[in-house]
């Protein structure tokens, strides 16, 4: 699909941040947060984390449409489901790496 191409945005980690010229971040930079947000085609905007307190790696994601978009707030829900589903099988790999979902 279109929203799958990705890109990475920025990397507090190490420092960088691909939506300014000179590739720094505006937030601070933390060389322990392990945090890394990537962008899709599609508008949607992921940042994934390890937990610094547990054995967790959290995610955040969103879902931007300018003025006068045309699908409907379900429609966003059901995309936004979609990449989500797709971060956790393809970038996640929780079968490779023994990853389990939190408990419903």
């Amino acid at each position: 699909k279109q929203w799958y191409q990705r890109r990475v945005r920025g990397d507090l980690t190490v420092g960088f941040d691909s939506n300014y010229a000179d590739k720094k971040p505006r937030l601070p930079v933390c060389p322990g947060s392990h945090m890394i947000t990537f962008s899709f085609e599609n508008g949607c905007i992921a940042t994934l984390r390890t937990s610094g307190t547990e054995p967790k790696i959290k995610y955040y994601t969103e879902i931007v449409r300018g003025p006068g978009a045309l699908e409907s707030e379900e429609e966003l829900r059901m995309e936004l489901g979609e990449v989500v589903d797709a971060i956790v099988k393809e970038l996640l790999q929780p079968e490779k790496f023994g990853l389990k979902p939190r408990p419903s």
